[in-house]
């Protein structure tokens, strides 16, 4: 049975319907097609026979040769009560059985040599960390002179903080190189070398990378694929619904456990993270050994 799904949203969420791709194939007994407007988040899986660019129209005949097209949107149905994880939600408007050890898995091992060749054009040949702390940009006919504008700002930290904590990790890291992991018209930082090199080369980076520091945004997801464990740094998003429990997840109103009742998305100081601290969250993150964790799973509410 060929089976075709929609997948919208950002590259974060596309990567997050990954981790639901292979019960889906079980379930109609041969590989599926995705219809997306980022392809390469499904390029090389093995479950998946095609993958179709959104500029193409629905009606192409490759699409209407499926047996089913399906379509859901998780932000529009019980996900908005709060209570379940991104892929919880897909498996649930899918109707596949759920479980926390289900994770994003993205296929970019072809582009190991140009992640290598990235590194060493910019001087990179020993250690190196990746930092995230704006997104929401969609890369989709993304222009560097366009100016930046986020469809949700309120889940970035603060540039001033930002600066913080590459100055503070240059400081206590003199040996490694810290790359920015956003676009080239995103807020840049002293001590930091911007890479602006295809997402899907970021996430092939990461795989070697000493560990990593963002906010809610794709590379939270480029973690759980690569098996690489950080800090994530939370503001107008719960870590419950998106958030990973082999990383740090931090929030300015909260310690290591989510509480709901200290949870407003409208609060401005949800990002406000004191910048020793996520430094310090990082250092204890390197000091356990745990960048590569053995189990990744989704947290939950």
């Amino acid at each position: 049975m060929l089976n075709t799904y929609v997948i919208e949203g950002g590259i974060g969420k596309c990567t997050a319907f990954t981790a639901v791709i292979p019960k889906l194939a079980e379930k109609a007994e041969e590989s599926i097609q995705i219809y997306t407007p980022y392809i390469d988040a499904f390029a090389f899986n093995p479950d998946v026979s095609m993958a179709y660019e959104q500029s193409l129209p629905l009606h192409d005949p490759r699409i209407m040769a499926s047996d089913n097209i399906y379509y859901c949107e998780p932000y529009k149905s019980n996900f908005a009560l709060g209570k379940q994880h991104l892929i919880e939600s897909y498996c649930e408007l899918f109707g596949v059985d759920y479980d926390p050890s289900m994770t994003p898995k993205l296929y970019t091992t072809h582009l190991r040599e140009r992640a290598t060749e990235w590194l060493e054009s910019n001087g990179i040949t020993g250690k190196y960390m990746l930092v995230q702390f704006t997104g929401g940009q969609a890369p989709v006919g993304w222009s560097p002179n366009n100016e930046y504008q986020s469809h949700n700002p309120a889940r970035n930290y603060p540039t001033y903080l930002a600066q913080q904590v590459i100055t503070q990790l240059r400081t206590e890291y003199p040996n490694v190189t810290i790359v920015d992991a956003t676009l080239p018209n995103e807020p840049s930082y002293a001590g930091a070398i911007k890479c602006p090199e295809h997402w899907a080369v970021i996430h092939e980076m990461l795989k070697n990378a000493e560990g990593f520091i963002s906010i809610d945004s794709c590379m939270n997801h480029f973690s759980a694929s690569a098996q690489k464990a950080g800090v994530v740094m939370w503001g107008s998003t719960r870590w419950t619904q998106f958030g990973y429990a082999h990383n740090t997840n931090m929030h300015f109103h909260m310690g290591d456990t989510w509480d709901e009742t200290k949870f407003n998305p409208e609060d401005p100081r949800n990002a406000l993270i004191d910048p020793q601290a996520v430094v310090d969250a990082y250092t204890q993150t390197l000091a356990k050994g745990q960048t590569t964790p053995d189990n990744v799973l989704c947290l939950s509410a």
